[in-house]
């Protein structure tokens, strides 16, 4: 007897290692921005993602933001030095934690 199914969910194999490929990627991403941070300021990232050549940083907190806009500069230095590729700008943004 076949399992009906099969059909369903017999493509979903590699669209989810895609998945599950991409969110180690953002995870990768999120540890190297934290440790380019100030001390007092790591507990506070959400996350760190790149949309298009730009480096998008998601803080817990408004109060963080400005903190991190004055050390952009200096984050995106290390990061391209670290072997990210180039960054244009980066976008500090606020989402509290889920």
């Amino acid at each position: 007897m076949t399992d009906p199914l099969k059909p369903l969910f017999g493509g979903l194999a590699p669209g989810l290692a895609a998945l599950e490929k991409k969110a180690a990627a953002a995870q990768s991403l999120t540890e190297k921005v934290r440790l380019e941070l100030a001390e007092a300021l790591r507990p506070h990232l959400v996350s760190a993602a790149r949309r298009g050549d730009d480096l998008v940083v998601i803080m817990d907190s408004a109060a963080w933001t400005a903190r991190v806009r004055y050390g952009a500069r200096t984050i995106k230095e290390r990061l391209e030095s670290g072997g990210e590729p180039p960054i244009d700008k980066v976008q500090v943004k606020v989402r509290g934690r889920a």
